[in-house]
């Protein structure tokens, strides 16, 4: 089966309908946010966005969890943003949300590390990783599930890490943690730009007041 091209972002970033057999995933999901994430597009009726993958290796970079609910509900293509992970040089990766913004260099990661793991199946636990690119994966595309191809479900067992109900309570309060870590960050860059333009506002004002043209 051949991949259809939907769009060209840039020559290194282009969005295409792949069959959803021929990409690779880099680390395994977590079964809950795979219930929550399956109602959704069921609900919905289509995929609203995209995922991203490595262009040369289709190792999946952002979406692991969009991929395996599509592929356990039966989809056969589904639309992915491919980008030169290796060549372009604005893909970052992070462990937390925050890392988006900022991060020490003893926690950033490797995408060579990321395209290895998912070459050689050897995943890493769910939610290891935090991609962060030159442009927005948000890009909504409301993509009908009757394009799609339904076929038979597939078995994602392998793909699913395994965690009592407490564990899963513990991965939902972390996922809310980050959320809240990244908010009280904005807020606080948000108060420094506030009283940054202030004090620049005074003094382009006193500049004003003490400037007499000749």
């Amino acid at each position: 089966m051949t991949s259809t091209i939907l769009k060209t972002e840039s020559a290194h970033v282009k969005m295409a309908l792949l069959p959803i057999d021929e990409l690779k995933p880099h680390e395994k999901g977590s079964q809950i946010y795979l219930e929550l994430l399956k109602q959704e597009i069921l609900k919905d009726g289509m995929l609203k966005y995209p995922i991203v993958a490595d262009e040369k290796s289709h190792v999946i970079l952002d979406g692991m969890h969009r991929w395996l609910a599509m592929k356990s509900l039966g989809y056969m293509l589904i639309p992915v943003i491919l980008v030169d992970a290796r060549r372009n040089s604005g893909t970052r990766i992070g462990t937390r949300r925050i890392h988006r913004y900022t991060i020490d260099a003893d926690k950033e990661m490797s995408i060579e590390r990321v395209i290895s793991a998912g070459l050689s199946r050897r995943l890493m636990e769910p939610r290891s990783t935090r991609h962060f690119f030159p442009f927005s994966k948000f890009q909504k595309i409301n993509y009908p599930l009757r394009l799609l191809r339904k076929d038979l479900p597939q078995d994602i067992s392998k793909y699913i890490s395994e965690m009592t109900p407490e564990e899963s309570n513990f991965v939902i309060k972390e996922w809310l943690k980050e959320m809240s870590e990244e908010l009280e960050f904005l807020a606080e860059r948000k108060e420094e730009v506030e009283r940054e333009k202030a004090e620049f506002m005074n003094r382009v004002k006193n500049l004003e007041n003490g400037f007499s043209p000749h």
